[in-house]
């Protein structure tokens, strides 16, 4: 008991990883912005878990205020997490966003939006995404409160890879639009994405940023990267995984020098569906493959890198929780350090 209130002392005051709680009658925190958020050497190891929110029923339970408070609250209490990062949220009407909020608010988590890209089909669902948000943030209950709960907003999940927007010159124009809207609100923004992408995220040989990936990283505030060794190859191994990840991280430390967190990163516990050739699959494969990233806490410490379990529920065999609610990983939390 001691040890847990001297440990509880030596954090800061400030917001996810330090003491700073929201005032849970929807009002901001009487601290200036600047003074809110916990520093970029706090921001490091486990943060929380991608959460889908593949549900376009706008009034179903799963967009629902109450339903995401429980599930921020199990995430929180059974693994330490610090941030939900909103995955997919298909429904495009502001209260999605606002219900996220609220939940955030309840928990004293923090929540990164994300623009729906509709997997890059028209212009419409991610407009739509877009001025959700835009409405949240300038609306009078939710506009004041919004930059002490969104810890960042991202320009669509793998919009490049998905064409969003046309995923060129175009939609480097509209990140920095959406950036410099969300940058108003005091909101960092940036995209969240795989940079291995010869040709466009990263040059056709790899030794530097391609023509897309120069443009996002001169309109964006951090970077949200998706590294996946899971789709290293037609069938990968789990062995092949960490010295990916790590040259990964240094790429990134190398070309894109933004602050970094890995918002996508999985590994399947049973055959999946996103990619059937990967045999190297299984319980054992997904505990080995996360408690690996708690192994290396020193690592992201010294790089000053996040991360993201993909997912909570809703990714098939990538999940972390069952149908049932029960975890696939038992009675673990990732470690600080």
């Amino acid at each position: 008991m001691l040890a847990a209130l001297a440990a509880a002392n030596l954090k800061p005051h400030c917001f996810p990883y330090g003491t700073a709680t929201l005032p849970k009658d929807l009002s901001k925190p009487h601290v200036p912005l600047k003074d809110w958020w916990c520093p970029q050497s706090m921001a490091y190891g486990f943060q929380g878990f991608s959460y889908p929110m593949e549900y376009y029923d706008c009034s179903a339970p799963q967009n629902g205020f109450e339903y995401m408070r429980d599930d921020f609250a199990r995430m929180k209490r059974d693994f330490g997490a610090s941030i939900v990062r909103m995955y997919y949220p298909v429904c495009t009407n502001e209260s999605v966003f606002e219900n996220a909020i609220r939940a955030g608010v309840a928990n004293d988590m923090a929540v990164i939006f994300q623009v729906w890209t509709n997997f890059g089909v028209g212009n419409e669902q991610w407009q739509q995404s877009q001025q959700a948000i835009y409405n949240v943030l300038s609306s009078a209950t939710f506009g004041p409160l919004a930059p002490y709960v969104v810890h960042s907003a991202d320009f669509g999940s793998e919009p490049v890879g998905d064409g969003m927007d046309g995923g060129g010159d175009q939609f480097v124009t509209d990140l920095g639009k959406f950036r410099d809207v969300m940058n108003t609100h005091g909101i960092p923004a940036g995209i969240s994405e795989d940079w291995d992408r010869p040709g466009t995220m990263s040059s056709d040989n790899g030794t530097g940023l391609g023509p897309i990936g120069a443009g996002v990283r001169a309109n964006s505030d951090y970077c949200h990267a998706h590294i996946m060794p899971y789709y290293l190859s037609s069938n990968p191994t789990v062995a092949q995984a960490w010295p990916y990840i790590r040259q990964q991280i240094a790429w990134l430390a190398r070309y894109v020098r933004l602050p970094t967190m890995i918002t996508e990163t999985q590994w399947a516990w049973a055959p999946n569906p996103f990619h059937g050739g990967a045999t190297d699959v299984g319980v054992a494969q997904h505990t080995q493959y996360w408690k690996k990233f708690d192994d290396e806490c020193e690592f992201f410490k010294l790089n000053r890198v996040g991360w993201f379990i993909h997912a909570w529920l809703g990714e098939s065999t990538f999940d972390m929780v069952y149908d049932n609610g029960s975890y696939v990983i038992p009675r673990w939390r990732p470690r600080k350090c």
